[in-house]
């Protein structure tokens, strides 16, 4: 099998198969494939598109090629949640300790400021000694003890993904639909939670400018987790204006803090319940929206949100 002719096969339209995929990965991943073989082959992908067939066996492929997360020793059903990006958006420093506080396990590896967007990484290491790398054993005790763990992804995480999104960026790829929703669930995937939910944004302030193209991406990404045997739920939310009032990691994690003590800004409050109430559903924690919501609500009236967040940052 030669690179030259997956470039040319797909330069003509037509599906790769998964051994194609896999070659062009394997060998990109391990640097036998040099950058401007791959580029050229991403260029004719982006303009002819691909699949349903070949964004799965993509993802699969970049899955594969690092290593997979066991969290089989963490008791109950794992949920895990992403977001697009966009401006102000501290959702997961809201989010997880309310549905933590709900007894149910959140699991997330975060990402790092994306264009200008910010990265709860960023957010968080604004927290004075906060330790954003943990080991898979502290990883795993932290969520038995306290149901949450927030830290940073490993290098062995879909290696090919930081690759070839690498060679994107500066090769006008990455506005690609099927691009964008392999790299994003072949990290998501790996990291072996349950249940996820996608909070695509669309508007102004985020990647995807137009409801048409945030719900192509929603749909790719929920195909992908359902054909890999996940809950995956995708939920469209609005980015014309900042979530919240404040933007800047520091005062996000102030902001943050405000809502968990029960004040600030309602979007973003509102926000957090829609996810969580889904979240509850997904964990079967509860048996209805309401009955999520009414335990969400509880967590922020008790103070016992506020006081995961403080767990998680000791």
């Amino acid at each position: 099998m030669k690179i030259y002719d997956i470039i040319s096969k797909k330069r003509d339209n037509k599906e790769l198969t998964a051994r194609e995929i896999d070659f062009f990965i394997e060998g990109y991943t391990k640097g036998i494939i040099p950058d401007y073989q791959i580029a050229a082959l991403l260029m004719a992908i982006f303009l002819n598109g691909m699949s349903k067939r070949e964004t799965l066996n993509l993802t699969r492929s970049m899955i594969y090629s690092g290593e997979m997360m066991d969290l089989s020793d963490i008791d109950g059903i794992k949920v895990d949640k992403h977001s697009t990006g966009g401006v102000g958006d501290t959702t997961t420093l809201v989010l997880g300790p309310m549905v933590a506080a709900c007894d149910v396990p959140f699991v997330k590896m975060s990402g790092r400021g994306l264009g200008h967007t910010g990265g709860t990484l960023d957010k968080l290491e604004s927290i004075e000694n906060f330790q954003v790398e943990l080991s898979m054993e502290k990883l795993i005790r932290n969520t038995n003890e306290i149901n949450i763990s927030l830290c940073s992804q490993t290098t062995n995480i879909a290696p090919a993904d930081k690759k070839l999104y690498a060679l994107r960026d500066v090769t006008a790829t990455v506005d690609n639909i099927s691009l964008i929703a392999s790299s994003i669930m072949s990290k998501k995937l790996a990291i072996g939670s349950d249940a996820i939910i996608l909070d695509v944004k669309v508007g102004n302030g985020a990647f995807m400018k137009n409801l048409n193209s945030a719900l192509k991406l929603a749909k790719e990404m929920v195909d992908i987790g359902t054909g890999y045997g996940r809950e995956t739920v995708a939920f469209i939310t609005d980015m014309d204006q900042p979530l919240g009032n404040a933007i800047g990691n520091a005062l996000e994690i102030k902001e943050a803090i405000q809502i968990l003590k029960g004040q600030g800004p309602e979007d973003l409050y509102r926000l957090c319940l829609k996810l969580g109430s889904k979240l509850l559903l997904l964990a079967k924690r509860v048996q209805s929206q309401d009955e999520a919501l009414s335990l969400l609500k509880d967590t922020i009236d008790s103070n016992k949100a506020y006081e995961k967040f403080l767990e998680l940052i000791e």
